[in-house]
């Protein structure tokens, strides 16, 4: 696939206002753009997305999912892990301006008795 920066452009807008990559992919076939770009493009995608796995949680890990208005209630996964011994905690979503208000918010309270 060639740098298509219309097409890269066209599945990233689609992509932000929540269609799945199937969708995306019928939209932009039914637009008119070359069939096999497209499949390289959400083909790529889909692997890359398979890459990214979450952290495995187990009973010594706190997670917290911040709830917003913006987003639909399907976006399931985590925003923040909290090592319940370390009390490390790990930004899932490190892109979000909430998760690091949140993340911040934890870190000073962590440091008090009794937070756990």
């Amino acid at each position: 696939m060639q740098n298509d920066t219309e097409l890269l452009r066209r599945a990233q807008v689609l992509l932000t206002l929540d269609y799945s990559l199937g969708q995306v992919r019928e939209i932009l076939l039914h637009e008119g753009f070359p069939e096999k770009d497209v499949h390289e493009l959400i083909d790529t995608t889909e692997k890359s997305i398979k890459n990214v796995a979450p952290p495995k949680i187990n009973e010594d890990k706190i997670v917290v999912d911040i709830k917003r208005e913006m987003f639909d209630d399907d976006f399931d996964s985590p925003d923040l892990v909290i090592d319940r011994y370390s009390g490390r905690v790990q930004m899932l979503t490190p892109h979000l301006q909430e998760t690091w208000r949140v993340a911040n918010e934890i870190r000073k309270n962590i440091r008090q008795p009794g937070f756990f």
